[in-house]
């Protein structure tokens, strides 16, 4: 049980990439486990996961969703 409670505790924590292309690599490998409205940063700017419908996930610039 206490093995389980640490793989979830290891799924919550935040990621870090040293290049776009590898933060981008990961999101097409794990589409279904990103939410929809999760902030995610690369490269030091700010992006917000959208659902563009089923199977459809777009990120955009957090500025544009702000205004």
């Amino acid at each position: 049980m206490e093995y389980q409670q640490c793989l979830e505790v290891e799924k919550a924590r935040s990621l870090q990439f040293s290049t776009g292309n590898d933060a981008v690599e990961w999101l097409k490998r794990n589409q279904k486990e990103l939410f929809a409205g999760t902030i995610v940063v690369i490269a030091g700017v700010a992006f917000v996961s959208l659902s563009a419908g089923p199977g459809f996930l777009i990120l955009a610039p957090i500025v544009l969703v702000a205004s």
